[in-house]
C-alpha cells in the first residue's frame, strides 16, 4: 500500500498508529507513506533529530520524501546519493526514511512516479540575511522592527530550494526514457496554472517562478494519472488531476475527494451543539449522545482538530474531549 500526505514541518503526530488507525489506515513492512516536502527531519543535528530518527527506524512502514523549501540542504547533502527503485535517493534512515531526488522516475508497487521537490519560500518579506555580512546585526534589527518574517542564509534558508539547470534537464531526460508517461507526478509546489487556481484572493500573493514554470512544462508534455503536491497548507482536490495535501493522509489510489472532505480542520467544526452523534473507540462499544460543548480549536491535550463534549443521557455521563476523528457519523434523535 502507498499512502501520501503533505508538509509535516517536524510534527509527526499524524504518523502515530492510533491516529492512522482512526483513518482506516494500517500499514506493514511492505507499505510506504510519501511526504510532499517540508518533512522537517533534516534541520539540525540535535537530540530531536536523533529521537525522530530512532522513532522512524522502529516503524513498520517506510517514509518516502521529496524536498520542500524549508529543508536544511547542507545537512541533506551530507548523505550520499544511491540508486533505489530506478532513481536516485538519499537514505536518511536506512530503508525507513528515503529522500527521493529531483527529476527521477521510480517504480514502486507497479506504479511509476516522477519526483521533483522544492519551492520558493513565501515567508521572506523581511529579507534573507547573511551572518557574514558586515551589516548583519543592523539588518536583523530592522527586520525584527518591521514585523515581517525573515530568514537567515544556511540557517533557515537555502538557495537550493529552487532547482539547478542540471536537475531540470535530468528530469526531462528521465521522462524522455519512459516516453513522458508516468502514473503520478509528486512535487512540493505546483505548476503555474494550478497555482493561479489556488491564488484567487486579493493581492495574488503566489508568484510564478522557474520551478512552477518548469512543472507547467512537465505537465503539458507528460501523460499522467494524477499530481500530488504540498506547500500551500491546505487539503484540497483542486481538480480531477491535482490534489493539494497538508494534514491529510490518504491512500494514493483511494477516494481522494471523499477522504479530504472528512479531514478535521481547526476552527471549522463539522458538528454543532445539539447534534446527535455516534462515536466509540472499540468495535463493540459504540455510544450515541448529544454534543453539549464544541472546542473548535482543540483542547489542552491536543491542538490538531476540533473536539466535543458529548452527553449520553442513558448513562447520565458527559464524555469530554471527543476528537472529531473519533466521531463516526451524525444520527437522528
Amino acid at each position: 500500500m502507498i499512502c501520501i500526505t503533505g508538509d509535516t514541518h517536524g510534527e509527526y503526530g499524524r504518523f502515530s498508529n492510533k491516529r492512522m488507525k482512526k483513518q482506516g489506515i494500517e500499514l506493514d513492512e511492505k507499505d510506504y507513506v510519501i511526504v510532499c516536502g517540508d518533512f522537517g527531519l533534516c534541520w539540525a543535528k540535535d537530540r530531536t533529530f536523533d529521537y525522530n530518527c530512532k522513532n522512524f527506524a522502529e516503524k513498520k512502514y517506510s517514509i518516502l520524501w521529496i524536498q520542500g523549501n524549508h529543508e536544511n540542504y547542507d545537512m541533506i547533502e551530507e548523505y550520499p546519493i544511491e540508486e533505489w527503485h530506478g532513481g536516485k535517493v538519499r537514505h536518511i534512515v536506512r530503508d525507513k526514511v528515503i529522500l527521493l531526488e529531483r527529476g527521477q522516475v521510480f517504480e514502486i508497487e507497479g506504479k511509476s512516479f516522477f519526483t521533483f521537490g522544492g519551492a520558493s519560500s513565501h515567508d521572506v518579506q523581511g529579507g534573507i540575511l547573511d551572518r557574514d555580512d558586515i551589516d548583519y546585526d543592523n539588518d536583523r534589527r530592522k527586520a525584527i522592527r518591521s514585523g515581517l518574517p525573515f530568514r537567515i542564509r544556511h540557517e533557515s534558508w537555502w538557495e537550493q530550494e529552487l532547482p539547478s539547470d542540471e536537475e531540470m534537464e535530468e528530469g526531462r531526460n528521465n521522462l524522455a526514457k519512459c516516453n513522458y508517461k508516468v502514473d503520478y507526478i509528486l512535487s512540493h509546489c505546483c505548476s503555474t496554472t494550478v497555482q493561479k487556481m489556488l491564488d484567487k484572493g486579493p493581492g495574488h500573493l503566489l508568484k510564478a517562478d522557474i520551478l512552477t514554470d518548469y512543472l507547467q512544462e512537465i505537465e503539458e508534455k507528460t501523460q499522467y494519472k494524477h499530481c500530488f503536491f504540498g506547500h500551500y497548507h491546505e487539503d484540497r482536490c483542486v481538480d480531477d488531476k491535482h490534489t493539494l495535501l497538508y494534514y491529510a493522509i490518504t491512500k494514493i489510489d483511494g477516494n481522494l475527494e471523499g477522504n479530504l472532505l472528512d479531514i478535521p480542520i481547526l476552527g471549522k467544526p463539522k458538528y454543532q451543539c445539539g447534534d446527535m452523534v455516534k462515536w466509540g473507540w472499540e468495535p463493540n462499544d459504540k455510544k450515541t449522545g448529544m454534543i453539549e460543548i464544541v472546542d473548535a480549536y482543540g483542547t489542552f491535550d491536543q491542538n490538531l482538530e476540533p473536539s466535543y463534549d458529548i452527553l449520553v443521557k442513558e448513562e447520565n455521563c458527559l464524555y469530554k474531549h471527543i476528537c472529531k476523528s473519533e466521531i463516526l457519523r451524525k444520527v437522528q434523535e
